[in-house]
């Protein structure tokens, strides 16, 4: 027998529990229950759809596969190997593509010549990272009256520009001592112990204070690569055979231990200018 409850009182029967729905506040309890599950499902569908598309895309092999598989249109790129440029780069690193000075530098060269022996003197180095050397012997001052002689001896190495103009390699030497080069006039040859030398006019200045100068340069190509350039200034112009023979007088120290340099030299000493003095005196205290 089956026991009723009052309906009155509770709104329900344990038999009815079975056969009907409940009324009321069952409905709307079960469109909460379903609008839930609603959101539960969408949920699960687009993580489902997530992972798919994932796995699609990067191509993953199943779980437990340690092969890893690239996409088909991602290929890998290998770099051509440059063995010329890593060459250079250690070539560079080693040995700095710059000029430093060589401190307290012995020297190399010196100039045995009576007229420049009462003058100041000064001698300064440098050398190139690729093998080149400057040397740079000054006697007096361009700011004062009197004579002034600078000139520069150029050991070539790999890092030497290519050739140029007078004009040019006295603009950059120049530049390398404070000097300009306001105005160059026309170039005539004068023959010396190391062959022929450019001659030429100038008009150059350094600190405020300009000069009328002779500038000279002469390229030596045998035995070795040797480049001599500078310029000599006086209350009197300076004439192309007075310069050869400056550049006459220009030798090698006991320091020079170089072999071509030192038959460059020898074999230039038997083409000495007869004019120039076959015995001519060292200069300065420090023998330049």
């Amino acid at each position: 027998m089956a026991f009723m409850a009052s309906g009155e009182q509770h709104g329900y029967s344990h038999d009815a529990e079975d056969t009907q729905p409940p009324r009321g506040g069952g409905r709307r309890a079960r469109r909460r229950s379903s609008r839930r599950l609603s959101w539960v499902s969408l949920a699960f569908s687009l993580t489902l759809f997530a992972g798919v598309a994932a796995i699609a895309l990067l191509d993953i092999g199943p779980f437990g596969d340690e092969t890893v598989q690239t996409h088909p249109g991602i290929t890998a790129y290998n770099a051509p190997s440059t063995p010329a440029i890593d060459a250079l780069g250690e070539r560079l690193t080693a040995r700095p593509d710059i000029w430093t000075q060589i401190p307290d530098a012995e020297p190399l060269y010196r100039m045995r010549s009576l007229e420049l022996v009462d003058l100041p003197a000064s001698y300064e180095a440098r050398e190139h990272g690729r093998g080149g050397r400057l040397d740079l012997l000054s006697f007096g001052d361009f700011a004062s009256p009197g004579l002034h002689l600078h000139l520069v001896v150029y050991r070539m190495g790999e890092e030497a520009p290519p050739p140029s103009t007078l004009f040019v390699d006295l603009a950059r030497r120049g530049a390398e001592s404070g000097v300009g080069v306001i105005s160059l006039g026309n170039t005539l040859t004068q023959d010396t112990k190391f062959g022929i030398a450019e001659v030429a006019g100038a008009e150059l200045s350094f600190g405020g204070r300009e000069r009328a100068c002779q500038v000279y340069r002469l390229n030596v190509v045998d035995q070795t690569t040797l480049q001599l350039l500078g310029w000599t200034c006086d209350d009197e112009p300076v004439t192309a055979p007075e310069i050869a023979c400056f550049i006459d007088h220009l030798t090698l120290t006991e320091v020079a231990s170089d072999t071509a340099l030192t038959r460059l030299f020898d074999s230039a000493a038997q083409r000495q200018l007869p004019e120039c003095g076959a015995v001519p005196l060292p200069v300065g205290p420090e023998g330049i």
